[in-house]
């Protein structure tokens, strides 16, 4: 990755790490990225995200 890109994405981090969330918004990002459902089931494209989740709990 270049550097350009590392700043860029370092950047949004904090921006987004400062702004107020709620559940249902992180759901609704987290869907339309294609991570999750909007019911927030693992989609079966990210099946180790779903094993790290579930020993986590």
């Amino acid at each position: 990755m270049k550097n350009e890109q590392t700043a860029l994405l370092l950047a949004l981090a904090r921006k987004l790490k400062k702004e107020e969330t709620s559940k249902e918004s992180a759901i609704a990002s987290l869907s339309s990225a294609g991570i999750i459902t909007k019911k927030g089931k693992i989609t079966k494209s990210f099946p180790n995200l779903e094993r790290v989740l579930s020993v986590a709990e």
